[in-house]
């Protein structure tokens, strides 16, 4: 083996369909190759581009001077509004919908306001408040002693939490051997979704510019180990009455469940953040029903509110470093339900039941997101 093969090799590509600009719902797809006998480093996967906020999407020169951002716990993940995985030798591996909203989940869920000061999420455009969030949003403007300031669109790099970034690394990585080529595809947020503000209206969007991934390559050790990654299976229904009961299946052998919630006349709406984890008005319990490995029937019953945001926390990573407090649900700035199961439930044949009271009714229904975590072996 040669020097040059043994190296880690960083590698950058860009879109199979190359855009000057890419704009709302628009689809990018990127192909991984890290070529014959070589794997992929886990979790070495970013998205990298500039972005640009406009105050009106037929002039790409009217760049937002105030009243628009994206969400502080977000950042440039808000731009992505769905993110599928396919493998060349074993075909989808994964298929996450409304994952500005999961991005926001595990963020309160696993950090606090000053660590989006870190440079690994000031990087991803997240940070400590809206304020600086619209800051953001208007470009960067160079300070010079003479001449004159050309304003430049704000640059980003993210970390998708896509399964590619949620692998194992007790190994050498993913062979090419294993997975054939890889196919990374995109779909791009609606302006009404990224976007929010006083300001934001029916003329407002945002455009990225420069689109490309990186990743990184070692060579492959041909020791045929066990890949694990992380899967995250997603399912949207709504809460019609103030005895809601949602039913469902998931293609999982599923870890836990975590979900969030947003009125609907909230969603998509101009001003509104789309992507915010809002109450559910009056609640009073949540049920959660279930088999279990043995086809024994368990029912989980909460009334306690603080129980349920420990719960959710549990669902997600609890690293008791968080923004999930009583306090913010009464303020109304976080609030998510979920549970981890005590065993890995099979959800492809057995169906998990949500059952919710609280105050809602027809007239303001409330949607429901939930994410189903679950792992797979390649």
């Amino acid at each position: 083996m040669t020097d040059l093969q043994q190296r880690v090799l960083y590698h950058s590509i860009q879109p199979t369909s190359i855009q000057q600009v890419y704009t709302q719902q628009n689809t990018v797809d990127f192909l991984i190759s890290v070529g014959e006998g070589r794997s992929l480093v886990p979790n070495s996967v970013r998205v990298c581009g500039d972005m640009r906020i406009l105050s009106d999407v037929s002039d790409s020169s009217s760049v937002s001077a105030s009243g628009r951002a994206i969400d502080k716990n977000i950042g440039a993940h808000a731009f992505i509004d769905a993110i599928n995985t396919n493998f060349s030798s074993v075909g989808n591996i994964e298929n996450l919908q409304n994952y500005p909203r999961y991005v926001n989940m595990d963020s309160v869920a696993s950090m606090s306001d000053l660590d989006m000061l870190n440079s690994i999420n000031a990087c991803e455009l997240r940070g400590v408040s809206q304020a600086y969030q619209e800051d953001l949003c208007k470009g960067i403007t160079p300070t010079f002693g003479t001449g004159t300031a050309v304003n430049a669109d704000t640059d980003f790099s993210i970390k998708p939490l896509c399964c590619l970034n949620k692998m194992s690394q007790d190994n050498n990585g993913l062979p090419m051997a294993k997975s054939g080529m890889v196919r990374l595809q995109l779909t791009l947020a609606r302006n009404a979704d990224a976007v929010f503000g006083e300001l934001q209206d029916l003329n407002t969007g945002y455009e990225l510019r420069n689109l490309h991934l990186t990743f990184k390559s070692v060579a492959d050790n041909n020791a045929n180990e066990a890949i694990t990654m992380g899967i995250v299976n997603s399912f949207k229904s709504n809460l019609l009455s103030g005895s809601a009961t949602i039913t469902t299946n998931a293609d999982a052998v599923a870890d836990s469940v975590s979900m969030n919630f947003i009125p609907n006349k909230h969603e998509s709406v101009n001003v509104f953040n789309s992507y915010k984890l809002e109450n559910i008005k009056g609640i009073t319990q949540v049920e959660y029903i279930f088999n279990s490995q043995t086809n024994s029937l368990i029912t989980f019953p909460i009334s306690d509110r603080t129980e349920m945001l420990e719960r959710f926390v549990d669902s997600m990573t609890n690293t008791s470093h968080n923004q999930v407090s009583l306090s913010t649900f009464t303020n109304n700035n976080t609030f998510c339900l979920g549970v981890p199961f005590d065993e890995p439930i099979d959800l492809r044949n057995n169906r998990f039941t949500l059952q919710i009271a609280s105050s809602v009714d027809q007239n303001e229904p409330v949607n429901c997101f939930m994410y189903f975590h679950s792992r797979r072996g390649l």
